[in-house]
């Protein structure tokens, strides 16, 4: 039978697979927006906002993983961690294989993506969010220092700019402004959706 202090150590190195697994998932998200952009930006506009949309939530989501690892007090908390991981891991797979015009390299899990993703955004299940940064879309604008009336192709210049400044890839890594991140990111899809309901 193993030793409590054996045990301690497997889970440590356990939360530290998981959170090398998550940073290499990480690391990849700043080229798949590069490639994303240059093949589908002039000739694919909407095809690439979509593109873009799911990298963000892919970002998002890592970012509440590697929380989630980080508080995990137990091996059952930790496995119900690495199961959306390893989903998530899925997903991208499949967007880069979309991207990179690869096969896949993983096979679907089971776990419910739409589920997990509207736990960790506050999204509702009709897939209206329910924004916690942003509070009208005044407030939006002025997140990406634009003003109301520009066009998307600005609204995008400007959510590209500031989403690299405060991205912690950008910054060695450094997650201070994370929470600036995400007020960048929910000001852009409030515009977004005001744009498309217009």
């Amino acid at each position: 039978m193993m030793g409590q202090e054996e045990a301690v150590k497997q889970f440590l190195e356990q939360k530290r697979r998981l959170k090398r697994h998550l940073t290499k998932m990480r690391s990849a998200l700043p080229e798949a927006f590069d490639v994303a952009f240059d093949r589908y930006y002039e000739t694919e506009a909407l095809n690439y906002l979509k593109i873009e949309e799911k990298l963000f939530r892919f970002g998002s989501l890592i970012a509440k993983l590697e929380d989630e690892v980080d508080v995990s007090e137990g091996p059952s908390q930790l496995r119900q961690v690495a199961g959306r991981v390893n989903y998530i891991a899925d997903q991208l797979d499949a967007v880069e294989a979309t991207l990179y015009r690869r096969s896949r390299r993983r096979r679907r899990s089971p776990f419910s993506f739409s589920n997990f993703f509207s736990g960790a955004t506050g999204q509702n299940p009709n897939g209206s969010a329910s924004w916690t940064e942003v509070s009208t879309l005044t407030e939006a604008y002025q997140i990406l220092d634009l003003e109301q009336g520009c066009s998307l192709a600005e609204v995008i210049t400007a959510f590209r700019r500031l989403a690299k400044k405060y991205h912690p890839d950008a910054r060695g890594g450094d997650r201070t402004d994370e929470k600036q991140l995400r007020r960048v990111v929910e000001a852009y899809q409030v515009i977004k959706a005001d744009l498309h309901e217009g």
